[in-house]
């Protein structure tokens, strides 16, 4: 029988994953759209099992192209393989890893056993219209003949699981108690996740929510989305807080490095034109360039304050000098801001999975 390398398939599966969450290849697209009918057909069959065999025989065909990946029993031949094995050990602990809507069983276990994928089984089946769609994107992952195109196939059906899991209903977990150590690691791990600047604008808007209510500042904390233009809006950043109706402080959230240049931008187009005398670039990585804190210096002569704080630093250092309810008021606000509609689910699923991690440490 040919062989699976499930430790290989574990990996083929989540590199792909990541891959495909970045952005998908022009193959990948045009498969998307090839085959947008059947596919949707599939995605939308209340038969889960029919888009799990599918992912399961792309992901063999890469692996092993030489398996028949219509023969899923072991029984039926040298060129078949262990479907109920790859289900159990690779695709399943996957979906369920990224909280992808799937079966809770074995996903043969929709088939009669020694099943062949293929039209002589239709007639045993209750949602026909879905297995007939299931086939015509099996006949294609099946006559896929070089690397590029097999991926290609695995990216496409990953692209319509993550679409599914937009779609569903992602259960955020809570912290019931965790140091500060403990959220050392939580913060690092989380941020590491790519999210287009969504997870560090929300962990900075959360902080600043966690100082507001644990020394009473009665702050108006304003914020806009990810990589809005703030000239368009008005707003002197991505996060203003007010007091009274006037300014206390704007914050800027960025990924991006911090030169002389770009705070010599920022003070002519935001700061001077809305007179915000107190404004803080937080940064998740490389730390400002020395020419940023020597210009700094210069505004800060003219009566503007700008500063610059790594944001595991400050969020930490809020919760050194408060206390275990700082914590939790902090995890509150992340949660609440999370379970906003606009979150992607992947932002969710990375708050869930650094949780795991270092819980599980």
């Amino acid at each position: 029988m040919p062989a699976v390398d499930y430790a290989e398939a574990r990996r083929v599966l989540n590199e792909t994953f990541s891959e495909t969450l970045q952005q998908c290849s022009p193959t990948t697209m045009e498969l998307l759209e090839r085959y947008e009918d059947a596919l949707d057909i599939v995605f939308e069959s209340k038969t889960q099992s029919y888009r799990e065999v599918l992912l399961g025989c792309a992901l063999v065909h890469i692996i092993n192209p030489t398996v028949n990946i219509r023969l899923p029993y072991v029984k039926q031949g040298p060129t078949a393989f262990n479907g109920r094995t790859l289900d159990e050990q690779v695709i399943n602990p996957f979906l369920m890893s990224k909280q992808i809507p799937c079966s809770k069983g074995p996903y043969l276990a929709t088939f009669r056993r020694n099943v062949r994928l293929d039209e002589s089984t239709r007639s045993g089946l209750r949602d026909q219209h879905g297995y007939d769609a299931m086939l015509i994107v099996l006949s294609a992952i099946e006559a896929a003949d070089n690397e590029n195109d097999k991926k290609a196939f695995l990216s496409c059906l990953l692209k319509r699981f993550i679409i599914l899991r937009e779609k569903s209903n992602i259960q955020l977990s809570g912290i019931a108690r965790m140091s500060v150590e403990q959220y050392q690691v939580f913060l690092n791990t989380l941020l590491h996740n790519q999210s287009g600047g969504l997870l560090p604008m929300l962990v900075t808007i959360a902080v600043f929510q966690t100082i507001n209510d644990q020394y009473c500042c009665g702050w108006d904390i304003n914020y806009q989305g990810i990589n809005a233009a703030d000239g368009a809006t008005g707003a002197p950043g991505d996060i203003t807080i007010f007091r009274n109706g006037q300014i206390v402080k704007a914050i800027e959230v960025t990924e991006r490095p911090i030169s002389e240049t770009r705070v010599v931008t920022t003070f002519n187009t935001k700061i001077a034109i809305n007179d915000v005398k107190d404004y803080l670039f937080v940064y998740t990585a490389t730390s400002p360039e020395d020419g940023a804190y020597s210009v700094a210096k210069v505004y800060f002569a003219q009566g503007y304050d700008i500063n610059f704080i790594k944001l595991s630093n400050f969020v930490l250092s809020t919760f050194i000098a408060g206390n275990i309810e700082t914590r939790q008021r902090f995890t509150d606000h992340m949660l609440t801001l999370l379970r906003q509609d606009n979150v992607p689910a992947a932002v969710k699923t990375a708050w869930n999975d650094s949780l795991q991690e270092v819980i599980g440490a």
